[in-house]
């Protein structure tokens, strides 16, 4: 009997998956309702159906388990619904009061569609999560270098404080102007606040930006730690809670949180913020393994759950990291796996407008009330789960492996009625568009993020998983030549499963904003040539031709010292963070930089070999970014003669973890096993075929299946529709292919 060591969590808007992995790295997968009122309930009844396939219970499973790894939207859904802190006060600086409602005029339209976009009646600013009475002004004033101008303004940061408290506050946030280049007035002024509140008899927590979020940017970086203080305080609460359940059944390890960018971190980091977006995040950990696994320089993952369609790539072998996070509506500093979402899902409702007649599909969702098939949830509209039910996709009776019975006449019923009467056409016919319209969107936004990234379809391979991803997969990838289409037999699980895939680490970062001159190849031109004079003048050094390439030197030193002490004081507070977390191990360490040509807005990440810093490092640097800027931009866009800035020193620590690697069969042969095949059930893909219905668990690796058919699992439902062929691989990964396609 298997022993488990690690159970992995993925608590989406429907369905709480886990996973859980064996010292011998055999892994099971759970599946279960999502319990939002009590999450602990949902995600124990997963863990407890993984269990039960090893014929474990679920208190046995418990005790034998190392660690706990979670991903889900604890965090992301109290800023979503409004449900965070509301005890918090802001202190600033003066004239600057009005940061947060404000905003950037993106914030108003950077979650709707390309179509909403276009109309200002469609543009909302999201509500300030800080009331504008419980943020205080007061003077003070640093520059962008570093240098006072306006010395901290003491006694109105005691005056702002009592206020603060006299209203109701017992956290405390302190944003003042570029304390990123120099913290010191933040530092000061908790330590006022702190000294202050305790004359008042009372106790408060202070909150600095520069710890939160030391970056270039005051909306952004208020943001992040208005978040970190609305939800992340009070999910690191939750955590401990969620912790406590699991040790009520025998669990006595430690629980790790999955980061935005591919780590584990424990509940007590202080960046908490890094965690907002686990859910979304996980599944690129997965996408990126499978990119090393198959040797694949260019892959694209999309999940598809209940709630949502999120889309995910890895170019040679890396993912994608953006600088900013977006979390609801709100520009947040926070770096983050970059991940692209729609709402759109297998619970999004169905609805037909009255008056024009247009169908439409989301974004709201039934979410883990299923649809209008399953009356225990209380729906009362069409959702895509009933209009595949209707088409034979789904199986009534082997939902969620028969745990959950789907009345099939109900769903008939409701898209007759609610959808089908009105357009003026028959129940099947209603539902196979209603199919078709919702692949297509997801199809159509698939394409143009792929294109809006400079690349073809073609170059890429594509990856499905969540729990409705296999139903769609054939539809959503035909005739867009994919090089393979990738259809995990743990896709209902597989952000689970990518997360424990992770390493324990620390992704830290610092706005640095240092110039790199031209590389000694490239004669300087332009900005470059303004930069060096600049420089000198500030130095006291007034520069002949003959001399500005010899001052080139002085500007590597000033880079090289620059990048080597924020690396420095990044290692450190890692270390301190690894320390307090009781965590103790071998730290490998990793490096990167953010990067743009002088006088560019946009910056890119580039990694380093190595976190010791001199000229030469310097030069690989800006050589590796010449080459990645070409591929993300045009390459004629270069300015190699403009030089370089480096906006951010970035710093990861790394404690290594053990991996629960997919294992490699042997093959069998083409022909499924009998055992396997479960009969024939009518499906509807543009007329009426008779499928053949398969066991996906039965089925050996190297089985050939053609469509129409339908391998169904538990917790998932693949469709091979008439004209595609699917090959179960060594790794248990179904391979899809168009029969009859036209490939380049």
């Amino acid at each position: 009997m298997p022993k488990p060591v690690i159970l992995s969590i993925d608590t989406g808007g429907t369905m709480s998956d886990t996973v859980l992995v064996s010292e011998e790295g055999d892994f099971v997968i759970g599946k279960a309702q999502t319990t939002p009122d009590f999450e602990a309930k949902g995600i124990i009844n997963s863990m407890s159906d993984a269990a039960s396939k090893w014929n474990l219970n679920i208190e046995d499973a418990a005790k034998n388990l190392k660690y706990i790894i979670y991903t889900g939207t604890i965090m992301l859904n109290r800023v979503l619904e409004y449900k965070g802190l509301s005890s918090i006060g802001i202190i600033t600086t003066a004239g600057f009061e009005d940061t947060l409602k404000m905003g950037r005029g993106r914030q108003s339209w950077n979650t709707l569609s390309y179509a909403e976009r276009l109309h200002a009646i469609s543009h909302f600013y999201p509500t300030p999560l800080v009331n504008r009475n419980m943020i205080i002004g007061v003077r003070e004033r640093t520059l962008v270098t570093g240098k006072e101008m306006i010395p901290l303004y003491e006694d109105e940061v005691k005056k702002a404080v009592e206020k603060l408290i006299n209203r109701g506050a017992d956290n405390i946030i302190i944003m003042f102007l570029n304390s990123w280049a120099n913290p010191s007035h933040e530092l000061k002024a908790a330590e006022i606040a702190i000294n202050f509140a305790k004359q008042m008899n009372k106790e408060i927590k202070v909150f600095l930006s520069y710890k939160i979020a030391p970056i270039l940017g005051e909306l952004r970086r208020l943001n992040a730690v208005v978040i970190q203080v609305y939800a992340a305080e009070p999910s690191r609460v939750q955590f401990n809670h969620l912790s406590k359940e699991f040790k009520k059944l025998g669990f006595s390890g430690p629980l790790y949180i999955y980061t935005n960018y591919g780590t584990l971190v424990s509940p007590s980091f202080e960046r908490l913020i890094h965690t907002v977006k686990s859910g979304p995040s996980g599944g690129n950990s997965g996408v990126k393994y499978l990119s090393d696994l198959y040797n694949l320089e260019y892959i694209v993952g999309a999940d598809i759950g209940g709630t949502s369609f999120d889309v995910t790539t890895v170019v040679q072998h890396q993912p994608f990291i953006e600088p900013y996070t977006l979390i609801g509506k709100y520009e947040t500093a926070v770096p983050s796996v970059k991940v692209d979402s729609i709402g759109a899902g297998t619970g999004s409702y169905v609805t037909v407008d009255p008056v024009t007649k247009a169908v439409h599909i989301g974004p709201e969702s039934a979410g883990y009330r299923i649809g209008v098939s399953w009356p225990e949830g209380g729906v009362n509209t069409v959702t895509l789960n009933d209009v595949m039910l209707v088409l034979g996709y789904l199986n009534p009776d082997y939902f969620l492996g028969g745990t959950i019975k789907l009345h099939k006449d109900v769903a008939i019923n409701a898209i007759k009625e609610q959808v089908a009467e009105k357009l003026g056409v028959d129940v099947t016919q209603a539902a196979w568009e209603i199919y078709k319209m919702q692949t297509e969107e997801m199809k159509f936004y698939l394409e143009s993020l792929i294109r809006g990234l400079g690349f073809s379809p073609e170059l890429f391979s594509f990856v499905i998983y969540g729990g409705g991803g296999p139903s769609m997969i054939a539809a959503i990838s035909e005739g867009l030549n994919f090089r393979s289409v990738l259809v995990p037999e743990l896709a209902p699980a597989f952000s689970a499963y990518g997360a424990s895939l992770s390493d324990l680490g620390i992704r830290l970062e610092r706005s640095i904003e240092t110039y790199v001159p031209p590389l000694p190849n490239v004669e300087p031109k332009g900005i470059a040539i303004d930069m060096m004079n600049g420089i000198a003048k500030l130095l006291g050094v007034k520069l002949s031709a003959e001399q500005l390439n010899a001052f080139r030197e002085v500007l590597y030193l000033n880079a090289t010292e620059s990048l080597k002490n924020a690396w420095s004081g990044l290692k450190e507070e890692i270390n301190q963070e690894f320390k307090k977390a009781g965590i103790e191990g071998n730290i490998k360490w990793k490096g990167a930089v953010r990067m743009q040509y002088a006088g560019m807005l946009d910056d890119i990440e580039v990694t380093s070999d190595s976190i010791d810093v001199d000229k030469d490092s310097l030069i690989n640097l800006s050589s590796n970014f010449d080459s990645l800027f070409e591929k993300v931009y045009a390459s004629a866009a270069r300015s190699k003669e403009f030089g370089y800035v480096i906006t951010r020193a970035v710093l990861t620590g790394y404690i290594s973890m053990p991996k629960p690697y997919l294992k490699s069969y042997s093959e069998d042969k083409p022909e499924p096993p009998k055992n396997s095949y479960k009969g024939i059930r009518k499906i509807y893909w543009n007329g009426w075929y008779d499928a053949k219905i398969y066991e996906m668990s039965l089925l050996k690796p190297g089985n050939l299946i053609e469509g129409p058919a339908i391998i169904e699992a538990p917790a998932a439902t693949y469709v091979v529709p008439p004209g595609f062929k699917t090959r179960l691989d060594n790794h248990r990964i179904f391979l899809l292919e168009e029969i009859n396609e036209n490939r380049r």
